[in-house]
C-alpha cells in the first residue's frame, strides 16, 4: 500500500475547502515522542495566547496494520482535511506525500528539521537514487521555509533540501531553547537511577552512535564497542549507557548496560550526561551547547569518510573532541580526561548563532507577529529575548552582534513592486514593479506565493534582515490599501518600506533612487502617500520612457509592451534593482544611490550623448 500517494489524494480532495487562518498542522514524521521543535512552537503560541487550533499527524498514524485501521481511516479523512485547510504546516522531517499535493498558495509550510546543525551530510547532499532525489525536490518545492540554527550552514541546508538558499532562514532551533532554561537536573537523575540503579554514585557517560546507510553495519554496530572493558577500566567513575539513533532497529544493547534509547526526551538525557561519546551524530551539536566533554569513537572512520555520507566540514579539523578509532584510545582518553572544551565551544559556534532560550519565540513571532489575529503581545515580565539572555559576559562584540541579529529578525522591512494584476497587464511597462519583485524572488529564492494583505507576498531574509516581498493586487491606483495593511500588520515604519515602480520620465534601463519625495504624477505613489500619511519612504524608479508613436495616448503607452531593444536595457536595469534593493535592505541606501541611481546631471549628459 502506497500510503504517500493515497494520503496525497485525500489531501487534494479536501483542498477545495477554505483554508482556515487559525488552523495549524504539526507533522511529526520523525517520531520524537511529542517533544522537540514542533511542540515547542505549539507551546510558545499557546503561551502567547494566540487563538490557534493545532492538529497533529504522528509517525504512528502511518502504521499499516489491522490494529491501526482506525488510525489509517482518521489519517485519510479527518487529518487530511485539517492539513489541507491549515494556514500553517510545520514539519520535522521530509514528508514525502507532499510531492503529490496541491498545497494552497495561502498556506505556509515550514520545515523544522529534527537534527540541529549540519554535521554529517543528509538528503540532497548525499548520493540518492534518481527517483528519490526527484521526489525530494518535488516535496521541497511545496515548502515555504526551512529553518536552521546558523547563517554559516544555510548553504548546506539549501543543498540538503534541494532549494534556493533564500528559502533557508537562520532564526534558531526551537528545541535548543531547553538547554538555556533552568531545570531540576537532580530530579531527572533520580528518575534515571530509579529505573537503572547501576547509575547511582557514578557519572553518566552516554554512548550515542548514529546509523550507517548499511543494514549489516547497523546490526554489527555495538559489537565494535567493548562494554566490559569500559566498565573494567573506567567504571569506578563512569557508568556507561547507550542511546541508539531511532533508525537503528537491529543492534542489540547488552543486558548489563542501561539502554536509554526509549527515554521520552533526549534533551533530558543530555542534561544529565557528564560525558558524551558520539561518532558522526548531530546529537553532538546539541550537547555542545552545554559545553561539556565530548569524545568521538569513530572505529570505522575510513569507511564512513570514503563510502558513507561524509561531512559538510572537515571532520578532523572541526570535531568537538578527540577522534578515537580503538577501545585502547577511548578508555585512555576517559581515564586521562583528554578532551578539549575549547573545541566544544568552537563546534557550538560553528553550528549555532543563538545561545538563549528564545528560538521558539523568534519562530512564533516570525509567522504570527505580535498583534496578529487579535492576540496581544507576549506576556510581560518574560522579556529575556529583548535582554539578550545568556550572551557571554565580557564579550561586548558578541553581545552587540547578538542584539543586532535579534533586532533584524524582529523588525520586518517591506519591498513592494507596483503593477496591475491579471495576465492582461503582464509584461507591460506599467508593471515593471512586478517584474522587479519577480527578479528579486528569483535571486533571493523567496517564493512570492502567499495571498495576504491584498497582495501576493513572500517572506525571507537579505543578509540576516527579515523582508517581505509584495505585489499589490488592488490595481495600481489603490496600491496604498495593500501597503498600509502590511505595514500595520508588521508594524513597519515608512522608512522601512521600499517601493519599486515605473517612471515615464526616465529612459529604459535607467534607475533613480530616492529616500523620499512627492508622487510626481504617479497614481500608485499618490495612493501610498495618502494611506501612509507621508512621503518619507524610499523608492526605486525604473525608466520606461522612450519614443511614443505620434498621437499615442500616455495610458496606451504605459500599458503597452517593451520593444526588443528596450527589453535588453530593462533586463540590465532589473539586475541593478536587485542589487540596489539588497543594499537598501541593509540600510545602505546612500551606497545604492551612488552605485545605481542616475541623477539629474548624469541624465542630462546621457541625453546630450544621444
Amino acid at each position: 500500500m502506497n500510503t504517500n500517494k493515497i494520503f496525497a489524494r485525500a489531501f487534494n480532495f479536501f483542498r477545495h475547502w477554505k483554508v482556515r487562518e487559525n488552523r495549524v498542522t504539526l507533522i511529526e514524521k520523525l517520531d520524537t515522542g511529542g517533544v522537540g521543535s514542533l511542540f515547542d512552537i505549539q507551546k510558545e503560541c499557546e503561551r502567547r495566547g494566540l487563538p490557534l487550533s493545532f492538529h497533529v499527524i504522528r509517525h504512528s498514524d502511518y502504521e499499516v496494520s489491522l490494529q491501526n485501521l482506525p488510525g489509517l481511516f482518521a489519517l485519510f479523512t479527518k487529518k487530511a482535511y485539517y492539513m489541507a485547510t491549515s494556514a500553517h504546516i510545520f514539519l520535522n522531517d521530509n514528508f514525502m506525500p507532499m510531492a503529490y499535493m496541491d498545497i494552497a498558495p495561502e498556506t505556509t509550510v515550514v520545515q523544522l528539521w529534527h537534527g540541529m546543525g549540519s554535521f554529517k551530510k543528509f538528503g540532497g547532499s548525499t548520493e540518492l537514487e534518481p527517483e528519490l532525489l526527484a521526489e525530494l525536490k518535488q516535496v521541497n518545492e511545496n515548502v515555504t521555509h526551512i529553518l536552521t540554527s546558523s547563517e554559516h550552514i544555510r548553504e548546506n541546508y539549501a543543498e540538503a533540501f534541494c532549494v534556493p538558499e533564500g528559502k533557508v532562514l537562520a532564526i534558531g532551533c526551537p528545541q535548543a531553547d531547553y538547554y538555556f532554561r533552568k531545570h531540576n537536573v537532580q530530579a531527572i537523575r533520580e528518575r534515571l537511577e530509579q529505573q537503572f540503579p547501576q547509575l547511582k554514585g557514578r557519572k553518566l557517560a552516554l554512548y550515542a552512535p548514529t546509523f550507517r546507510d548499511d543494514k549489516q553495519r547497523d546490526r554489527e554496530l555495538l559489537s565494535h564497542f567493548d562494554f566490559e572493558r569500559f566498565e573494567r577500566e573506567c567504571g569506578d567513575e563512569y557508568c556507561l549507557a547507550v542511546r541508539l539513533h531511532p533508525q537503528i532497529q537491529s543492534s542489540k544493547v547488552p543486558e548489563q548496560v542501561p539502554n536509554l534509547t526509549g527515554w521520552p526526551d533526549v534533551r533530558e538525557l543530555l542534561l544529565a550526561t557528564d560525558l558524551l561519546i558520539a561518532d558522526y551524530s548531530s546529537i553532538a551539536v546539541e550537547y555542545s551547547l552545554l559545553e561539556r566533554p565530548i569524545l568521538l569513537y569513530a572505529f570505522d572512520k575510513k569507511w564512513y569518510l570514503d563510502q558513507d555520507r561524509g561531512f559538510y566540514y572537515d571532520y578532523e579539523e572541526t570535531a568537538p573532541g578527540p577522534i578515537l578509532t580503538t577501545m585502547d584510545d577511548l578508555c585512555a582518553s576517559v581515564r586521562q580526561q583528554s578532551w578539549d572544551i575549547g573545541k566544544v565551544r568552537a563546534f557550538a559556534r560553528l553550528h549555532n548563532d543563538y545561545f538563549d532560550s528564545q528560538s521558539a519565540r523568534r519562530v512564533a513571532e516570525f509567522y504570527f507577529p505580535p498583534g496578529c489575529m487579535g492576540a496581544e503581545d507576549a506576556p510581560k515580565g518574560d522579556d529575556t529575548f529583548a535582554n539578550g539572555e545568556n550572551v557571554p559576559e565580557g564579550d561586548d562584540t558578541f553581545a552587540n552582534e547578538e542584539n543586532q541579529r535579534k533586532e533584524k529578525i524582529q523588525n520586518m522591512k517591506i519591498i513592494a513592486g507596483l503593477g496591475n494584476p491579471t495576465d492582461k497587464y503582464k509584461g507591460t511597462r506599467h508593471n515593471v514593479g512586478f517584474m522587479a519583485i519577480d527578479k528579486l524572488s528569483e535571486a533571493l529564492g523567496i517564493a512570492v506565493n502567499q495571498h495576504k494583505h491584498k497582495a501576493m507576498t513572500g517572506s525571507g531574509f537579505i543578509a540576516g534582515q527579515r523582508v517581505l516581498l509584495m505585489k499589490p493586487l488592488t490595481y495600481m491606483n489603490l496600491s496604498g490599501e495593500s501597503i498600509r495593511a502590511a505595514a500595520d500588520f508588521y508594524k513597519v515604519e515608512p522608512e522601512d518600506i521600499l517601493i519599486i515602480y515605473d517612471d515615464i520620465s526616465l529612459d529604459p534601463g535607467m534607475l533613480r533612487i530616492r529616500k523620499k519625495g512627492s508622487a510626481g504624477g504617479h497614481n500608485g505613489i499618490k495612493s501610498i502617500i495618502s494611506h501612509l500619511g507621508c512621503d518619507t519612504f524610499p523608492r526605486i524608479r525604473v525608466g520606461i520612457g522612450g519614443e511614443k508613436h505620434p498621437g499615442q495616448d500616455l495610458a496606451d503607452y504605459v500599458l503597452g509592451h517593451f520593444s526588443g531593444e528596450e527589453k535588453e536595457k530593462l533586463d540590465e536595469a532589473l539586475e541593478n534593482v536587485v542589487k540596489a534593493a539588497e543594499l537598501i535592505a541593509m540600510d545602505e541606501i546612500d551606497e545604492a544611490m551612488n552605485r545605481y541611481s542616475v541623477g539629474k546631471k548624469k541624465r542630462a549628459k546621457k541625453n546630450e550623448e544621444v
